[in-house]
């Protein structure tokens, strides 16, 4: 059964159950009965794609149990342990996560893949299938939040103040509404379920940071603190740690913040409604003709030179990249914003001889190199082959491998603009430049991390069945890694075992490599060794289990 059909079905069963004497019936069911039908839908249809979960809800606790870790007893807001702020940052990532990014990339997703529009088909109004998936999307953020405190309880002591519980409430209500009013403002402006996924965990990952979702508790520069309160994240934050100061008083309830929340949660609401009304102005076909011609570009390179072809390739890829400027902007931007904020965030200290901000240099060409190879990559890879586009090539000039190889070389192409980026922001602001003899060394190392991470993520590709499917995973695997490797400078804050298994996988040894070639132009064998090893493990993996239909 289709997911239209299902849906369809699901209205009209929903009131009368399978009770054949309603067979015949043409009695429509009511608003609550399409709404609790569709969100009983949409939550099933979550739960049945299990990684979406460990995206939503896993990363947040690895946040919470590291960062938990980091801080130990250490005091926070107020002098009350850092705790008491740290399991609000994670609820409020938990809650963004469900309510802003899954669900804007899951409507999305569904008007790319045409759902809504075949909707109209159906006797299930557009608005309940739309409630439903917000419905879902709430109960997983409620979800998230419970095992978030639930961890702060268990694992470090969290205190709980009973009278302030529904203050808490109010603030998590609220939270959720705003968060998803602003996810199906994403979703209706940008329409691309690629770029949707992108500007809403880009924006989150990097706007955390302003917002204090991270609990940190240095001084922010006033700038940045400024930042923060003008975003839904910081308010967001704040709703939630205010009842869980440990000698709170009054009611618990930020009001401001509460303001605050609820006026981003009109304006989204304000702009998805702007949205729909435009696009449902437009006509059909000037979007369909625009896919068609892109799709077709696929195959306007085609020659008999297999240079030709591959060149071809490389530059048809490329311009599907910046056919999605928000993709465009999240790998090229987002690496060299991580080097203009936390530096400046946390006071650039010197750890382990080395300055923050030169770590944060170092670990953002390794950060945007396995953005672009082993997330971005194998969602291309996998939309075109589950629009038959990778099928299709066996009946053109166009080699199949070809086409591939284009990919692949785009994704050199966008990791030379990241390094540009990235080192053009450390050396105006902080000076922090590869050291003279140190550039060949850096080049090898950032070219055998993207055939590494290009490697992997092709291996994601032909192990996930489908292309819906491949971001969560790729995100999955990708960012609980940035936070284990020493991409950001933690010092020594992890337990030993964490580095030490760090050290076998793919991202710590290239970050090593990286650094010690800006550093000193040293290549460090060993690590790269690793990485080399990862990366005839990822070709052999994908090879073998590839699918080109």
């Amino acid at each position: 059964m289709t997911e239209t059909a299902e849906l369809g079905h699901s209205a009209g069963s929903d009131r009368h159950g399978d009770d054949p004497g309603h067979a015949a019936s043409t009695q429509r069911p009511g608003a609550w009965a399409l709404v609790r039908g569709q969100i009983a839908h949409a939550s099933r249809d979550a739960w049945r794609t299990p990684v979406s979960m460990v995206v939503t809800l896993g990363l947040p606790v690895l946040f919470l149990v590291i960062s938990g870790l980091a801080a130990g007893a250490s005091p926070g807001v107020a002098g009350d342990p850092m705790i008491q702020r740290l399991v609000p940052g994670a609820a409020v990532f938990a809650i963004a996560m469900a309510a802003f990014v899954m669900l804007a990339y899951s409507i999305a997703l569904a008007a790319e893949q045409g759902v809504l529009k075949r909707l109209q088909g159906t006797p299930l109004p557009a608005w309940a299938y739309l409630i439903g998936r917000a419905g879902a999307a709430a109960w997983v953020a409620i979800a998230g939040t419970v095992l978030m405190v639930a961890v702060g309880i268990l694992a470090y002591d969290l205190q709980i103040t009973p009278r302030l519980l529904p203050a808490a409430a109010l603030g998590l209500v609220v939270t959720i509404l705003a968060f998803a009013a602003l996810g199906f403002a994403l979703a209706m402006l940008l329409r691309s379920a690629q770029a949707v996924m992108s500007a809403a965990m880009g924006s989150v990952v990097l706007l955390g940071f302003v917002s204090d979702m991270y609990g940190f508790s240095g001084d922010m520069p006033s700038g940045f603190a400024a930042i923060g309160w003008g975003l839904p994240l910081r308010h967001a934050v704040e709703v939630l740690a205010l009842p869980l100061q440990v000698d709170a008083s009054g009611s618990g309830i930020a009001w401001v913040s509460l303001a605050a929340l609820l006026a981003w949660g009109v304006g989204g609401a304000l702009a998805a409604t702007w949205a729909i009304g435009r696009e449902a102005s437009r006509t059909g076909g000037q979007r369909a003709g625009r896919r068609s011609a892109a799709r077709g570009g696929a195959f306007a390179y085609g020659s008999n030179r297999l240079a030709g072809m591959v060149w071809g390739q490389v530059r048809y890829a490329n311009r599907g990249i910046w056919r999605e400027p928000v993709f465009a902007g999240f790998a090229l931007v987002m690496p060299a914003m991580f080097v203009v904020i936390l530096p400046q965030v946390v006071g650039d200290p010197v750890i382990d001889g080395v300055a923050f901000s030169t770590s944060m240099v170092t670990g953002m060409l390794v950060f945007g190199l396995a953005l672009t190879a082993y997330v971005a990559l194998p969602e291309m890879v996998a939309v075109a082959r589950d629009r038959g586009i990778l099928k299709r090539l066996r009946g053109t000039p166009l080699p199949a491998w070809a086409y591939l190889t284009g990919r692949i070389l785009s994704v050199f192409w966008i990791t030379a603009i990241t390094t540009v980026i990235v080192l053009a922001a450390g050396w105006l602001l902080y000076d922090a430049t590869p050291a003279t003899a140190g550039w060949p060394a850096l080049i090898l190392a950032i070219l055998v991390g993207v055939a590494c991470f290009a490697s992997l993520g092709m291996t994601i590709a032909a192990l996930v069945p489908n292309a819906e499917t491949v971001p969560a995973v790729a995100l999955a695997t990708f960012l609980p890694l940035v936070f284990l490797s020493g991409i950001f400078p933690l010092g020594d804050t992890l337990p030993e075992l964490i580095p030490a298994i760090a050290a076998w996988l793919p991202i710590a040894p290239l970050v090593d490599s990286v650094r010690e070639a800006f550093a000193t132009g040293r290549l460090l064998l060993r690590e790269l060794t690793v990485v080399i090893a990862w990366t005839v493990l990822g070709v052999t993996v994908a090879l073998a289990r590839f699918r080109w239909q």
